[in-house]
């Protein structure tokens, strides 16, 4: 939440306009289906039979989203607000000192706790040997711990970005003396490097090697499946009894083979969702912060598609989950039957 789209005082009817479409009825709606869709991943996740390494990496993730998509309700009221909305002191140093460090702490959380999970899930697939020895709480605990105080570093700064200024009642300014520094520069290129660019192309290029690995297992073991069943097939005797557990084999690796490919697309959506949600935000926050309204669109479309990843990726994660899939379909099954 880079706040790249800030209001001014100078804004044109269109940008006012713009604005209002975006945070007061784009993104409210965006932030209700989040709020509904982390909730529903979290009652998923408590009822799974995941192990207690996956479970601390899926409540991490989904616990941090869910956070995220609370304290965006008064982000969202605060930039949907007039530019020269009056505050109390005490929501005026909120919206300038303590929110923005905590919105862009919890969205890289979310994004390293993705990453973690798919190290494991790229070693699951590339070295299995070595999954069971780095798949253990305690190394799951140390990542989250580390991955939490670094998230944190990362954004303390940005407390030095905003001030607030009193001249007829509080309101929330840019500190222009402070970003026009080289060294506060260096500080946004390191801190998006290290927050969104380097994670991502970490998380686009482990689960593309993944997909692709993943795709050779699932082809190799189809046809050395489909080849037994072919055989058995053809020395078995013809009866109805040999053929009904014919019948069942086939209708077992169809089964699996369609959970598979879900898996497989559900992968590709997430890389997807990375790419096109997640590096545009760290590209608005390289920008320079424009004395005019240029750069006003493409704020307010990057933290619309920043705030729909963080809404949707929670459930995205537990549908690449089996188990969490059966459940969930169950539960969806049984309130329509009920209903």
């Amino acid at each position: 939440m880079n706040n790249s789209s800030c209001s001014s005082v100078d804004e044109p009817p269109d940008v006012v306009g713009l604005r209002h479409l975006t945070y007061a009825i784009i993104m409210p709606v965006i932030l209700a289906f989040g709020m509904l869709f982390n909730t529903f991943s979290l009652v998923a996740a408590a009822r799974s039979n995941l192990n207690s390494v996956a479970l601390s990496y899926l409540f991490a993730i989904i616990l941090s989203n869910l956070s995220l998509m609370i304290l965006a309700v008064p982000w969202l009221m605060h930039r949907a607000s007039q530019s020269d909305q009056c505050y109390s002191h005490a929501t005026a140093f909120y919206h300038a000192n303590i929110e923005p460090i905590l919105l862009n702490w919890l969205a890289t959380f979310s994004t390293y706790v993705l990453l973690c999970m798919s190290i494991e899930r790229f070693v699951s697939v590339i070295q299995p040997s070595l999954f069971h020895r780095i798949h253990v709480l305690s190394r799951a605990v140390l990542a989250l711990a580390t991955s939490l105080c670094m998230c944190l570093i990362f954004h303390l700064p940005t407390y030095l970005k905003w001030s607030i200024t009193c001249p007829d009642c509080w309101s929330v300014t840019i500190e222009k003396d402070v970003t026009s520094t080289t060294l506060w520069w260096i500080y946004i290129y390191t801190s998006q490097t290290m927050a969104r660019f380097a994670p991502c192309a970490a998380l686009v290029l482990l689960n593309i090697i993944t997909i692709f690995k993943y795709r050779r297992i699932i082809n190799k073991r189809s046809r050395m499946t489909t080849n037994a069943v072919s055989a058995s097939q053809t020395n078995t005797p013809s009866n109805s009894t040999n053929n009904l557990s014919i019948v069942k084999k086939k209708i077992v690796l169809s089964a699996s083979s369609q959970d598979e490919k879900r898996q497989l697309k559900l992968l590709s959506g997430l890389v997807c969702l990375v790419a096109v949600c997640i590096v545009p935000a760290g590209v608005a926050a390289l920008l320079p912060q424009p004395d005019g309204n240029e750069h006003y669109v493409f704020g307010f479309v990057v933290e619309a598609l920043e705030l729909f990843h963080h809404s949707v990726i929670s459930l995205v994660i537990c549908m690449c989950n089996n188990d969490i899939h059966r459940r969930v379909r169950k539960m969806i099954t049984c309130n329509s039957v009920s209903f």
